[in-house]
């Protein structure tokens, strides 16, 4: 019988009004600790010896969570960690891949047809979703799943839930240690001791955020942090954002901090900090800062704290979310419906299936 997480977190169904959207971005830490106790109630043991590559799938919110574990375990596991955003699959894939199917909502269509791939290649498949397609296909095929809490319209806020699921995905599968969960306790501690605080910076940086182009620039390292900040300001605060790294930006998108000037002087850039940053990093950083600040505004700094890397992104998420959400009260706009993308999924049902 393959193994089975259920959540029973008490969370609001339909959808979400702004007083909902605080109540998830409040319970932020709950959803940390909830995600926990499911996790150390699964039976998921598997030999790792057999296991040759990881191959993690999701989109949108379970991309992002999968790209945030794919940077932690960087350079801490011997094998590769992946991942893959649409349809298709890698060749690499076979039955020595642990494959990680990740959809909050389990009926994104890109995930349901990499697990219908995977499966043909027989790769040992582990399915973290809340309920839909994706779980009907597990239950059907004698998958492994992680079942998460279900009723949440805004999925997209249940990315601690998906980062403690895969975590203990690779944990259970003998692929890491269990330091993440001490992590995770440390950061649920810690986050609630300074909630006040930071909603007080949160509100200071979407002041400065309204009305300008979010320019988001950190080490390669946070890059994956960087996004889901974009994609916060994207789907909360209906505005867009810009991301990229140093220092690849050195190489190129520097040179084009000159034109068109109305678009950079309306700009904001903001630099994510983490002292896992590369010292080399940071001093570029500091040397492009008066490039930006002589085209724009001050460079808006927002350090990640934390003992660890993954406590500091526990950090950044909660911090970055109480941001967008004042975005969206600075743009007085509902940070919840995302009409143009159900108009988006509206219009793909019209479609025949290819």
């Amino acid at each position: 019988m393959r193994s089975i997480l259920k959540g029973d977190l008490n969370l609001p169904a339909g959808r979400n009004s702004r007083r909902e959207m605080i109540k998830l971005i409040e319970g932020f830490t709950r959803q940390l600790t909830e995600a926990l106790r499911i996790g150390q109630s699964v039976d998921l043991v598997r030999p790792g010896s057999d296991i040759r590559n990881v191959l993690i799938t999701g989109m949108g919110m379970s991309g992002t969570a999968a790209n945030l574990v794919e940077s932690l375990t960087f350079g801490r596991i011997p094998i590769p960690v992946t991942v893959s955003k649409g349809y298709n699959i890698p060749q690499f894939v076979s039955q020595n891949t642990l494959f990680i199917a990740c959809s909050y909502t389990g009926e994104t269509e890109e995930t349901v047809a990499a697990i219908q791939k995977a499966m043909l290649k027989r790769a040992h498949i582990i399915c973290i979703c809340s309920g839909g397609r994706i779980l009907e296909l597990a239950k059907e095929y004698n998958l492994y799943f992680i079942q998460l809490p279900a009723g949440i319209e805004s999925g997209r806020s249940m990315l601690g839930s998906m980062i403690v699921s895969l975590l203990y995905a690779l944990y259970h599968t003998n692929l890491i240690g269990a330091a993440f969960i001490k992590e995770t306790e440390n950061a649920v501690e810690y986050l609630d001791r300074g909630e006040r605080a930071i909603q007080a910076e949160a509100q200071l940086i979407a002041k400065q955020l309204k009305g300008r182009l979010a320019v988001i620039y950190c080490d390669e390292r946070l890059k994956s942090m960087a996004v889901r900040f974009q994609q916060q300001l994207n789907m909360n605060a209906k505005q867009l954002a810009h991301v990229n790294t140093f220092p690849e930006m050195n190489h190129n998108e520097l040179a084009g901090w000159k034109f068109p000037e109305s678009i950079l002087q309306q700009s904001q850039v903001v630099y994510l900090y983490s002292d896992h940053d590369h010292k080399r990093v940071n001093e570029r950083m500091e040397i492009c800062r008066p490039v930006f600040e002589k085209m724009s505004r001050h460079v808006i700094d927002i350090v990640a704290e934390g003992a660890s890397l993954l406590e500091q992104y526990y950090y950044l998420i909660h911090l970055t979310d109480w941001i967008t959400y004042y975005v969206a009260r600075e743009n007085q706009i509902d940070p919840d419906p995302v009409e143009v993308i159900g108009f988006l999924r509206e219009e793909l049902s019209k479609l025949k299936p290819s």
